[in-house]
């Protein structure tokens, strides 16, 4: 039998205390790109003043993978990559 893989964990961090369309294009695309992978993917939805955000030293607008930040237009590559590794 074959051992259970965790699920890449996927941190989405966004601006705290602001208007949602200042970003509502960058959380459409992310999320657009998260969708494809729902089931394969362990995804949190965070805001940048949480604990979290301070923890790691982020802002708004950022996307973590497994501790790392990922710049949105290597989002989907990365998950692929993280994706072929555990499967």
């Amino acid at each position: 039998m074959r051992p259970t893989m965790t699920k890449p964990k996927i941190e989405v961090f966004s601006p705290a205390g602001v208007c949602g369309c200042s970003f509502s294009a960058w959380i459409g695309n992310v999320w657009d790109i998260l969708m494809k992978y729902k089931d394969q993917l362990e995804i949190e939805s965070l805001t940048s003043d949480s604990s979290r955000a301070h923890e790691l030293g982020v802002g708004g607008r950022t996307v973590v993978i497994n501790g790392e930040i990922t710049p949105i237009f290597l989002l989907d590559q990365k998950i692929q990559e993280l994706l072929r590794k555990e499967y």
